[in-house]
């Protein structure tokens, strides 16, 4: 069981209107160790267009990750690219990424090694954004993804990776909260299962090079 939230793009109009797609993938966007966008599993639809730094309109392809981001609503910078007929985001709401860094993506916990205008979503993709501040580093900031599955005998199963590095590991030893309160550590296999009594709010609590963490409700 996931918390999810629908947001549905409005398209961007300039000249014509290009309708958004149905595709409707999770966007979690994390700047400054917290959750800026997405703290809760949001199913974000994919606009068809973006608008670069210099002003001048993009059409994109359906489903584009770069879409996702525009749909929401939130500021952005998108420098193009002529060389590749593409463009990469420097800035998203208030966070510029640094000269040595730049705003990484990563889809299903591993680092996208395509461009977010290029990346194609599937509804059932989760999408996170992080700035890192240094790409020469081999890994970090990490941000935790959380999940939650409930059992047919009523118990919630949590289980979590650890995204940062070029794939997605799990994240086993890390603290569960419920509530607020720690209710014990995952297992060496990045899960844990409980009983829970009433309604429950869930998080890994971020600590070190960990920016912010995935909240799940039920």
């Amino acid at each position: 069981m996931r918390t999810r939230t629908i947001l549905a793009a409005a398209a961007f109009a300039v000249a014509i209107i290009v309708p958004a797609t149905a595709s409707a993938a999770t966007l979690r966007v994390v700047s400054g160790g917290q959750n800026v966008f997405g703290a809760t599993a949001t199913d974000v639809t994919s606009a068809r267009a973006y608008v670069d730094s210099k002003g001048k309109r993009h059409v994109l392809k359906a489903d584009s990750a770069m879409g996702q981001v525009v749909a929401t609503g939130l500021p952005y910078t998108a420098v193009y690219d002529a060389s590749y007929n593409a463009a990469y985001l420097t800035r998203i709401v208030g966070t510029s990424a640094s000269a040595s860094g730049y705003w990484a993506f990563f889809i299903n916990g591993v680092l996208s090694m395509t461009g977010a205008t290029d990346a194609t979503l599937k509804a059932s993709d989760e999408v996170v954004w992080l700035v890192d501040s240094d790409y020469s580093a081999k890994n970090g900031p990490f941000t935790y993804d959380l999940d939650a599955k409930t059992n047919a005998n009523g118990t919630v199963t949590f289980s979590a990776t650890r995204i940062g590095g070029p794939k997605a590991i799990v994240a086993g030893g890390a603290p569960l909260q419920i509530n607020g309160a720690k209710i014990g550590n995952l297992a060496a296999d990045g899960t844990l299962t409980i009983t829970p009594v009433g309604a429950w709010t869930a998080q890994i609590p971020a600590k070190g090079r960990i920016a912010a963490s995935e909240t799940l409700a039920g």
